[in-house]
């Protein structure tokens, strides 16, 4: 009975970190939404600078401050596209929520979840 505890309590400690995400889940999160922001045409004529800024956020090697930053500036990018009435409100909140799940990714990962 003690064996089984142990055991158990050795899976549950063990098991916590190994579904832990790391910044290379969120380059990925971050490079297919930025697929989905080119293959579906959603920015605009300022689709290419939110592209980049996307790919900013996805580099190899970015801090982590840096790639918040970049994301929040997307966020607010898809905002400001949305008032000058560029795009649509569905695809501001596509954009911004995109972005979100990104920011959330690398939170996750800064709190070793």
């Amino acid at each position: 009975m003690i064996a089984r505890r142990l055991l158990i309590a050795g899976c549950l400690l063990v098991g916590g970190p190994v579904g832990a995400t790391s910044v290379p889940d969120c380059e990925r999160v971050v490079a297919q939404f930025e697929a989905q922001v080119a293959g579906r045409g959603l920015g605009g004529r300022d689709q290419s600078a939110l592209l980049g800024t996307l790919a900013d956020a996805a580099a190899p090697g970015a801090p982590m401050s840096e790639r918040i930053k970049k994301l929040r500036e997307f966020r607010d990018r898809a905002r400001v596209l949305e008032a000058r009435g560029d795009v649509s409100r569905f695809d501001s909140d596509r954009l911004a929520r995109g972005a979100e799940a990104a920011m959330l990714c690398l939170q996750r990962v800064r709190e070793g979840r």
